[in-house]
């Protein structure tokens, strides 16, 4: 089975369609893709660097990123490139199956031993099911249907019809009001929710944001953590309830 679950996965993170039309145009989009197909994953990543550092933020390139890093040995920039793709692309099946499987072979649990609520679970798929900017267009178009239906009840005459208009404006107005505490969520996570990821094989997590203060704990490579501060070359960060401190920003990726 867990041979089978292998093959499945070797099968998932095949290169995706960087070439669609609505892509980045980007020379290395074509040459890492290439290169990926000929299993020079490093040169791959070198291809697609060249379009982060452009600046182009595209959860295919991101996810492409993330597989080229997995298939080279890089466990701790795969997971950040997963993130950084599924943040732009939340509700994605093979970015999310990947970077759990990815998470997976870290080292580092943390409360892994909580059961999941299927309730949560259930709203939580719910919540990612739609991505916030079609949830936007839905709002306005809720709120254009519920101002005609409002006037439509204004000026009829019939009072079966008003009856109908105002029931329908109730339910119309739940609609909104749930889809809009949605998009409100996931627009205060984008604004505030920052994470990272550990990119060197291990980073020392420090009492003080300097080299000579003490070392609390030690995380290993793939490691997530909150982001709450950057203060100099290190990010304040806290994992779960215990851990909290310092790590050097050379041995992080913070996904923002």
């Amino acid at each position: 089975m867990n041979l089978f679950k292998n093959i499945l996965f070797l099968l998932s993170i095949a290169v995706t369609s960087t070439l669609a039309s609505e892509a980045p145009v980007c020379p290395g989009m074509d040459a890492g893709a290439k290169a990926y197909q000929e299993s020079d994953f490093e040169r791959a990543i070198d291809e697609w660097r060249t379009c982060v550092d452009k600046d182009i933020a595209d959860a295919d390139l991101f996810y492409n990123l993330g597989n080229a890093y997995f298939r080279n040995g890089n466990l701790g920039l795969s997971i950040f490139y997963y993130k950084k793709a599924l943040r732009l692309r939340a509700n994605d099946d093979d970015i999310q199956h990947n970077l759990k499987y990815a998470q997976a072979m870290t080292r580092d649990k943390v409360d892994e031993d909580e059961e999941e609520n299927p309730l949560l679970a259930t709203l939580f798929k719910a919540h990612h099911a739609i991505p916030l900017r079609t949830q936007l267009w839905i709002l306005l178009a809720l709120f254009w249907v519920i101002a005609a239906v409002g006037i439509a009840q204004k000026v009829s005459l019939s009072e079966k019809i008003k009856n109908a208009c105002i029931g329908t404006i109730f339910g119309l107005a739940a609609i909104f009001c749930v889809i809009g505490a949605s998009a409100a969520y996931k627009i205060f996570v984008l604004e505030t929710d920052i994470t990272g990821v550990v990119t060197a094989k291990d980073a020392d997590v420090t009492s003080a944001p300097n080299d000579k203060s003490q070392t609390l704990n030690t995380l290993s490579e793939g490691t997530s953590f909150q982001v709450l501060s950057v203060q100099g070359n290190f990010a304040e960060i806290q994992l779960g309830e215990k851990i909290k401190g310092f790590v050097k920003l050379s041995d992080v990726g913070i996904v923002d």
